[in-house]
């Protein structure tokens, strides 16, 4: 059987690896204010209690108006789910939730390491259709390029990525094994979709790819 081509120079392939190796040596520190902190203690607050309750955690990253947050509920319905966005706008067009779910509005940079602090675990994290930031000079905007990836990675036990960028899956396939990471990638059926992104895409027939990997054994949440 032949070989797939790589989509991923061997140029950001070398990059990747420098990237976050070097992000993974080193902590990343970013001003927290306050207000934010503070805004963001009642989701923390009940994400440990209901981890204290043997509750698996999952956490919707990027969840837009919320609907895959909404569709990951309806699905486990034995688990938190929480959806976190930056944009009031978005999260303004939620739809009902049950309540196994809820909302926040926050910066991903600043919740994860609030997460990392509180030492919250989520049994598995979710990115669905993040912007890829396809320009070469906006690696380091991936969140797989990104100095918070070994936060990402030390708050949750599983992680799954949805994407319709064969590149970026292939990106971030590279560096998850890079920190140690097991990896499958598949292409979704047409009917599996969990965001409106998705359906469109699913509709319009574009390649989807997801990216599913789980902590090693020998690897601890830190």
């Amino acid at each position: 059987m032949p070989e797939v081509p790589s989509k991923v120079s061997e140029h950001t392939r070398q990059r990747i690896v420098t990237l976050v190796t070097k992000h993974q040596r080193t902590q990343f520190r970013l001003p927290i204010s306050k207000t934010m902190e503070q805004a963001i203690l009642p989701a923390l607050e009940r994400l440990a209690m209901d981890a204290a309750r043997q509750r698996p955690l999952l956490l919707d990253a990027g969840c837009g108006t919320g609907s895959s947050t909404r569709a990951l509920a309806l699905l486990y319905p034995e688990a938190t789910v929480i959806g976190v966005d930056r944009s009031e706008v978005r999260l303004r067009k939620a739809p009902p939730l049950p309540e196994n779910a809820f909302l926040l509005r926050a910066r991903l940079e600043e919740f994860w390491l609030l997460v990392q602090r509180a030492g919250i675990v989520f049994a598995k994290t979710y990115l669905l259709y993040p912007n890829p930031y396809p320009k070469r000079w906006q690696l380091q905007r991936r969140w797989h390029g990104h100095p918070i990836f070994p936060v990402i990675l030390a708050t949750t036990r599983a992680i799954e990525l949805r994407t319709n960028q064969e590149w970026y899956a292939e990106e971030f396939s590279l560096a998850l094994s890079v920190l140690g990471w097991e990896y499958t990638t598949r292409l979704l059926d047409t009917d599996d979709v969990l965001t409106p992104f998705e359906r469109k895409y699913a509709e319009r027939g574009h390649v989807r790819v997801v990216v599913q990997a789980k902590r090693p054994s020998q690897l601890s949440c830190t």
